[in-house]
């Protein structure tokens, strides 16, 4: 374990006295404690996951179901015994589900996501909701397919451990309809390939647009050059990502802190971007953010590694403007 400097005392040294009347020099250090500790009354739960179950708690007396199954005995009928019951490897989404672009620093990486919770004892008249991931498998969650109301289908992880994140949920219409009464069905089963490019057809009214933007875009990477501080953003970054626009195409080169631009698809690139309108890159230039147009629905990204790229781009035009306005 390698702490953090900020946790890190002083290497320094100083004299203490000992119990016998002795100076003594004493020196600062660190010390880990590791241990091990159970789920408790959750552990039947996880046990259940780990081997591709889904189990809840239903109380014997009024009926109502836990899952997770957190207890086994009914807050609601003065501690009554709850059983173990299977529930349904579908579900409905009780609300529609956030899509979280900025996480915390635990989960940096594996953003944007989803998490959502899910109905899966919908014949009950009371009954907890299971907190869970949502996933697609069309690429990157994006506005209005996690919405409330919508059936999902239950995926076990290939590898599974005993935790939460054993399981996720898709959306029933993504799995092939011989598929979606299997139980259990495991994350390979499915078909996670990248998504089809979005078809574009070239509109002569954006190709004014378009050529703005080219233009726009030069004089950006030319300031790109005497910005320290956008070269500073580039540092280490080696990308190359093809655009495709109503008004015509073109590819981004990111490396050795430059930003090249050149008009047209290249051959070999990282990845495909796609918005119908090139004012989207514009607007970026100006005051606004690639980020947000992915969430408002006006930039298609193939993958979650597409997106990871983009607070880089973001960063750019706010660098350019402190350095050189």
């Amino acid at each position: 374990m390698v702490l953090k400097p900020e946790f890190n005392l002083p290497k320094e040294t100083t004299e203490v006295t000992g119990k016998d009347g002795k100076q003594y020099l004493q020196f600062n250090t660190s010390m880990a404690t590791l241990y091990k500790q159970t789920f408790g009354e959750h552990s039947r739960f996880f046990m259940a996951l780990r081997d591709a179950r889904l189990i809840g708690s239903k109380c014997t007396k009024c009926g109502q179901v836990m899952v997770t199954a957190a207890t086994w005995n009914c807050p609601m009928c003065n501690f009554a015994e709850m059983k173990e019951v299977s529930l349904p490897h579908r579900g409905i989404l009780a609300q529609t589900a956030p899509i979280t672009i900025f996480p915390s620093q635990s989960f940096i990486g594996q953003a944007p996501f989803c998490r959502g919770y899910v109905d899966v004892a919908t014949d009950s008249k009371v009954a907890s909701f299971l907190p869970s991931r949502l996933r697609t498998t069309t690429g990157i969650p994006r506005p209005g397919v996690f919405v409330k109301g919508i059936e999902l289908k239950l995926v076990f992880a290939d590898t599974r451990v005993g935790s939460i994140l054993d399981i996720f949920w898709v959306p029933m219409s993504e799995v092939p309809a011989k598929l979606r009464k299997k139980a259990p069905l495991f994350e390979r089963e499915l078909n996670f390939e990248s998504p089809k490019l979005p078809k574009i057809k070239i509109n002569k009214l954006l190709k004014p647009i378009y050529d703005t933007l080219m233009q726009s875009l030069k004089e950006m990477s030319a300031n790109v050059a005497k910005s320290k501080r956008a070269k500073q953003n580039l540092a280490g970054k080696k990308f190359s990502v093809g655009v495709k626009t109503g008004g015509g195409d073109f590819t981004f080169v990111i490396g050795k802190s430059k930003m090249g631009i050149a008009a047209g698809v290249a051959r070999k690139t990282d990845f495909i971007i796609v918005a119908e309108n090139p004012k989207v890159f514009l607007d970026w230039i100006k005051d606004g953010s690639l980020t947000d147009a992915v969430v408002e629905g006006n930039l298609w990204l193939p993958s979650r590694e597409a997106f990871i790229i983009l607070p880089t781009l973001d960063r750019l035009p706010r660098s350019i403007r402190r350095d050189l306005h």
